[in-house]
């Protein structure tokens, strides 16, 4: 995540706590979220400091609900749904599925090394189910059900009244299933584009290839990398489905899990040496490998050249493209 979308996100919670009348400066501090040089940090890392800031907010508070009571009114912008749960949501991982009518919204918001809290599914639950109220002018649009990955609280009761429909405990996944006819009245009519109007996206939406089961490990492989080399259990984990599950989706693609890490890794390093913009050996933990030596022999089966070559041909190139303009 960027700088700039960090502090969008932070200072959006922050806030919507000053319009609670949550006074939680003190808080994103100790949380490291001030503002400051804490927030120019990877996605995972930001996530943590904001599942800190939640149990922080919980603790200070002493109302275990509070992520309830907590949601942003903005409305949809013309992504929809899942760009607005992106947008309040760093690194979170979604799926969407359709059956009779209904559309399941699977969320996992991953951490480096902080569990996180229910209260931050709370929040981003609020966020999208107010956002959908506003968005079509209806105060009763409510979930057909919501599911948790969470045990049953002693206050489950209030979860019900919050979100107007049944709501699950102990569940496989955190799920909000909505039926389609809410989810249709909630598209803006005349999305926001400089050039053109609702209909020209929903045609281009329409027309384009929709993103390959492939296309999306590799984003989420591009996203783990940086931590060490991915696990499959764990990416089936975040994708929320079984490894076995994984293994036979991606075989249907004519690709495996070990040929996609490859696959990920040999074109981020393609477009990483191009741009010379990292040390070799910073590249080499950035893409996920235990040490510099086992980057070069990939390099070297990859490209068939040393990583350090393939960056000198490329210092050449412009040198000798420079001179020409001369």
């Amino acid at each position: 995540m960027t700088y700039s979308s960090a502090l969008h996100l932070v200072r959006g919670v922050k806030s919507r706590l000053a319009q609670s009348g949550v006074q939680a400066d003190a808080l994103f501090q100790q949380a490291g979220l001030d503002e400051g040089d804490g927030l120019a940090c990877d996605a995972l890392t930001l996530s943590d400091k904001l599942s800190h800031l939640w149990e922080l907010l919980v603790a200070q508070s002493g109302d275990p609900l509070i992520g309830l009571k907590i949601s942003a009114p903005h409305r949809l912008g013309w992504l929809g749904v899942m760009g607005h749960i992106m947008l309040v949501s760093p690194t979170v991982q979604s799926s969407i599925e359709r059956f009779q009518g209904h559309t399941r919204v699977g969320l996992l918001l991953p951490g480096a090394r902080r569990e996180v809290p229910q209260q931050r599914y709370d929040f981003v639950w609020c966020v999208l189910l107010r956002s959908l109220r506003c968005a079509a002018g209806r105060d009763d649009v409510a979930p057909v059900v919501v599911e948790y990955a969470f045990p049953e609280p002693a206050n489950a009761r209030a979860y019900e009244d919050t979100f107007g429909c049944p709501v699950r405990f102990a569940m496989p996944h955190n799920v909000m299933e909505f039926s389609d006819t809410d989810l249709v009245a909630a598209l803006p009519a005349t999305p926001p584009l400089i050039n053109g109007g609702g209909e020209q996206v929903l045609a281009s939406l329409a027309a384009a290839e929709p993103p390959t089961f492939s296309a999306k490990v590799q984003t989420l492989l591009a996203s783990l990398l940086p931590k060490g080399p991915p696990h499959r259990d764990d990416v089936a984990a975040q994708m929320m489905m079984s490894e076995r599950t994984l293994q036979r989706r991606l075989a249907e693609e004519g690709t495996s899990f070990t040929n996609l890490v490859d696959d990920t890794r040999r074109e981020l390093a393609r477009q990483s040496l191009s741009a010379g913009e990292l040390s070799l050996k910073m590249l080499s933990f950035q893409l996920g490998f235990s040490e510099p030596s086992a980057f070069y022999r990939a390099c070297k089966r990859w490209f068939g050249m040393a990583p350090s070559d393939i960056q000198h041909k490329k210092g050449d190139s412009h040198g000798m493209a420079n001179k020409q303009s001369e």
